[in-house]
This record gives C-alpha cells, structure tokens and sequence, in this order.
C-alpha cells in the first residue's frame, strides 16, 4: 500500500542541551506556566540542533534550530580536591501551538522517495514524557578533574564522555504521498517511547590555569575547538548516539485506512544515528530578572519575546546566539 520508504532519521535529531547559570530561580510556572519550579540549581537557556540518519531511506535530515532552558548545579566529589561535577535539567521550549508550552520541538517534515519513484513528505512531532502536568527532563551529569604533574605548576582539565539516556515520544501529524495528504486523523504514534543513547567527546584542556583563575583563557580555548569535538555546560558543544524507533500505532486516516503497519516497515527499528548541538549560554532578563525562555520563543531569534532582554556575555543582544550548522555527510557517509 502507497510506500515502505517514507522516513527514519529526522524524528528526534535534536536533543537537550544543558547550561549553566549563576541566578537564583523564581517561581516558574507562576511566571511561565508548564515548567516546574527550580529544585537544585539555577536557570538558563541555549539554542540547539541536530542531525540524523534514514537508515532505510538512505539520506540525512537536519532539524531546525530550536531553544532549551535548563536548571543546572555546579558540585565538587566529596573529599577529592579538582574532583568537580555539573548536573543538568533541560526542557524543550515548544514552538506556538503546540499542546504545552515546554517539552515540544518544532515539527519536522522528512522528505524521502518510495520506490524509488514516488515523492514521500512525512510531518513529525518529538515531545518530552509528562508527569504531574510537566515535561519530565532529560538529565545530564558531567564530571572533570585535574591532571596533575610532579615537580611543575602545569594543572590540565580531564572531561570523560557524558551519557545522555532517555525516550522521547514520537508523533506523525500528516503523509503526503506524490502531493496527496492522506488525512492522518486519529493518534498516529510510536507504541510507547523511543529510547536514546547519546554520549559527549572525552577531552583534555592541556595547561587550564596557565593565567590563574581568568577564564578569558579558558573561553578562547573553546571559541577555537570545533563543537563536535567537546561538551561543556557552560560553552556548548555536541552529543552522538542513536535512537530505536518502536512500532507505530493509531495511524488512520480519514477514508478509514490503518497506516500503523506501513509507518512501521518504513521507520521502526534500532540503531538510527542521531546528533545534538548545542550553542553557548544565553540569559533572559525579564523586568530586570534572569529567566527562562517565555512560551513560544522556540527560535533563538524571538529571545525578545515577552518583554525579555537577551544578553550574550553579559552584553545586550537581539537575540539568542544559534548553534554551528550541521554539513550534511558525503555522500554514502554514515
């Protein structure tokens, strides 16, 4: 029936990103409803990207570039001086229209070829799991320590890989087959979450405090690395992994027509390659007061909304600064 190659990569090629603040949190959701109030640490926001793989269609979707607000604290290990961690919250800020004002990314529309003939157009939808009305974050814990050498002054900074572990929902709003929407009208999903595994780079900041505590150091060290190569919650940087994308039910259309198996030839499966960037921290002020992103400002561009003031390092802006592009791969590059 219609295709077996309508999509696979694109459903979820964005994924949170993590950042740091130093502002104490007011009440969230009395400010902007759908987001819980800070619990452990402070909030802030960053733009974020990605990319992922159509393992069956054989071709490569970017997302669009979206905003996060995340709640984030800073730590030391117990006992063990250079020994530091960061742990992270982050929250998808949905785009208008969207059914909750966080935990939405922008719908996605992946194009592909059936039979090698047949122009395929599929919209998707990935959101956050809820629990007691709000989105439940993704959870990120990032650990360092010092390198130490005898006999010298020299103090390196160690980053290990950090795990990102989580399962997003996954929504088709419409299929279009050679120009003909083919009216998707009931709840057409994945059966229960896809899972994703995503990890950042390990690296090393060779000589970290060769100018003491200054951080103007430390800042141009990553102003000069590629994003691809580091993560930092505070400078930005990019997750790899992949997704399982789970079978799809309730997929009908308005002539009565089950879609749920043909969604599920086409798209479901393990192993879908996905990456996620996320760009340098970005503080709105509103009535002078460090906040999230307000409802709808899902482009890096509409910081302003609301009222907000944008700041980036501390000076005004008119905007959230964006994440790096994505090149898309050679050709036959996985």
């Amino acid at each position: 029936m219609r295709t077996r190659t309508l999509f696979r990569g694109g459903l979820a090629a964005a994924v949170v990103t993590l950042l740091m603040s130093t502002v104490q949190s007011s009440e969230a959701d009395e400010w902007y409803p759908g987001l819980p109030d800070a619990s452990f640490g402070a909030w802030t926001n960053a733009s974020q990207s990605g990319l992922s793989y159509a393992k069956r269609a054989k071709q490569w979707f970017r997302s669009p570039t979206g905003m996060t607000v995340a709640e984030v604290f800073y730590g030391n290990e117990p006992g063990e001086v250079g020994r530091n961690w960061v742990r992270g919250q982050g929250y998808f800020v949905s785009p208008k229209g969207a059914p909750a004002n966080y935990g939405y990314l922008e719908p996605m529309t992946v194009r592909s070829v059936g039979f090698g003939i047949m122009p395929v157009e599929a919209t998707i939808q990935v959101s956050q799991r809820r629990e007691n009305g709000y989105p439940i974050p993704v959870d990120v814990l990032l650990r360092s320590e010092l390198i130490r050498y005898p006999g010298s002054a020299r103090l390196d900074r160690s980053y290990p890989e950090s795990v990102i572990r989580d399962s997003l929902n996954v929504r088709v709003l419409s299929v279009r087959i050679d120009g003909v929407d083919l009216g998707l009208n009931g709840d057409c999903r994945t059966v229960e979450p896809a899972p994703v595994v995503m990890r950042s780079p390990a690296y090393v900041i060779e000589d970290a405090y060769r100018y003491g505590s200054n951080d103007t150091y430390i800042r141009e060290w990553y102003l000069r690395q590629d994003p691809s190569t580091y993560y930092h919650p505070s400078r930005g940087g990019q997750f790899t992994g992949t997704m399982t994308i789970p079978p799809f039910t309730g997929c009908t259309t308005a002539a009565g027509d089950d879609l749920s198996e043909l969604l599920t030839l086409s798209a479901s499966g393990p192993d879908n390659p996905i990456s996620a960037r996320s760009g340098w921290p970005c503080a709105v002020e509103v009535n002078g007061a460090q906040s999230p992103m307000p409802p709808g400002a899902s482009n890096p561009k509409l910081g302003t909304a609301a009222g907000g003031e944008t700041r980036f390092e501390g000076q005004p802006t008119t905007g959230c600064a964006g994440t790096k592009p994505f090149e898309y791969p050679v050709r036959g590059e996985r």
